[in-house]
């Protein structure tokens, strides 16, 4: 295990000299972290003249417009390849580097792991049982994000990078931190400032987080239709009230990952939710969970418990099934394990109402 970032850029530079070739990949689905941070760690392998890939696999209507921009735009200067491309260039002295994520069945090459020399894995979410094993990883919960690791790296190692790379790791420090509401240390808000030092455009991250009206609808359809608010503990004037979304008319329906996401951080900005979980299918099979929560609970010991994880305030995880109900009820019966000792939990906690948005906001 790599204890420091001082440790993680010595590790990264002698590993990158003597590879010779550097493959980088984030989580499937990518999202802004994970595109920002291989996007950096891509910047520090040409800094050492090493000829390097970024692997993005996933079809382009399961990315993120946003993202898909970013990819677009940088597809030929940052050699961005898909996984058969991959496979047909990967040696036996190439170097995998793992970014925002640690759990092989994340990434599109997890099955191809022994294919390679060294493999390092450089994430900000906590472990699992499906954790890629090997001991060069560099985990850190206390960071922001994954693109909050690499941009220490290279500033402590006098990387020069453009104003477009400076945009896409704020961008990606950005939405781990819901605009810096939160996940945030002395470290986050340094390293934005070099950031923004280096050209960062705050305008032009702000615009990467502009929602379409067709994803505004979806998502709010979603929340309207689909939410049931419980609560979980037995306090009258300061209850626990978590929520719970997903599609109950039709099930079955696929959404981007990213969209459960953002109805989950939408859910948070009710007045009396202290944790939003949204539920539903990223493709037949697989069951996607989204988590955000407050202070009162532990969202990454919840779904830690169900082969996920994450943060405090921020986790995911997901399930192959096809029974997304019994998710539910199984996630419901976990939320205890993240609250505190020291609240009253009730035995069986209460349903409130579905459709009780509108009545929320105007509380």
């Amino acid at each position: 295990m790599i204890s420091s970032i001082k440790e993680l850029r010595a590790h990264l530079e002698r590993n990158m000299l003597k590879s010779s070739k550097i493959f980088i990949i984030g989580h499937n689905s990518p999202d802004f972290d994970a595109i920002g941070s291989c996007l950096g760690l891509s910047v520090l392998a040409m800094e050492y003249g090493k000829e390097c890939y970024i692997i993005i696999n996933d079809e382009d209507s399961k990315i993120e417009p946003g993202v898909k921009k970013i990819i677009d735009i940088n597809r030929e200067k940052y050699h961005i390849i898909n996984k058969n491309q991959f496979l047909s260039k990967v040696d036996s002295n190439s170097l995998l580097i793992v970014a925002d994520t640690n759990k092989q069945e994340m990434i599109s090459v997890g099955d191809c792991l022994d294919l390679f020399k060294k493999v390092i894995v450089i994430d900000h979410h906590s472990e699992g049982p499906t954790s890629i094993q090997t001991e060069d990883k560099y985990i850190s919960e206390a960071a922001s994000s994954a693109c909050e690791i690499v941009s220490r790296v290279l500033n402590g190692n006098r990387v020069r990078y453009n104003p477009e790379i400076a945009n896409y790791l704020l961008a990606g420090i950005s939405l781990d931190t819901k605009r810096f509401k939160q996940n945030t240390t002395s470290h986050t808000h340094d390293v934005a400032e070099k950031l923004i030092n280096n050209g960062a455009d705050i305008d032009y991250v702000n615009r990467l987080f502009l929602e379409e009206f067709e994803s505004f609808c979806r998502i709010s359809n979603l929340i309207i239709n689909g939410t049931i608010i419980k609560k979980y503990s037995e306090s009258l004037l300061d209850p626990i009230q978590v929520s719970f979304t997903l599609n109950r008319n039709h099930p079955c329906e696929v959404y981007l990952k990213e969209d459960y996401a953002k109805a989950a951080d939408r859910m948070m900005k009710f007045s009396g939710i202290d944790a939003a979980f949204t539920i539903g299918f990223i493709e037949p099979g697989i069951v996607h969970i989204s988590a955000r929560s407050g202070k009162r609970v532990n969202v990454g010991a919840i779904l830690s418990e169900m082969n996920g994880g994450g943060t405090h305030q921020t986790a995911g995880g997901r399930i192959k099934t096809d029974d997304i109900f019994k998710v539910e009820e199984e996630l419901m019966k976990k939320v205890p394990i993240g609250l505190s000792e020291d609240e009253n939990i009730a035995e069986e906690p209460q349903v409130i109402k579905v459709k009780q948005i509108n009545k929320m906001r105007k509380d």
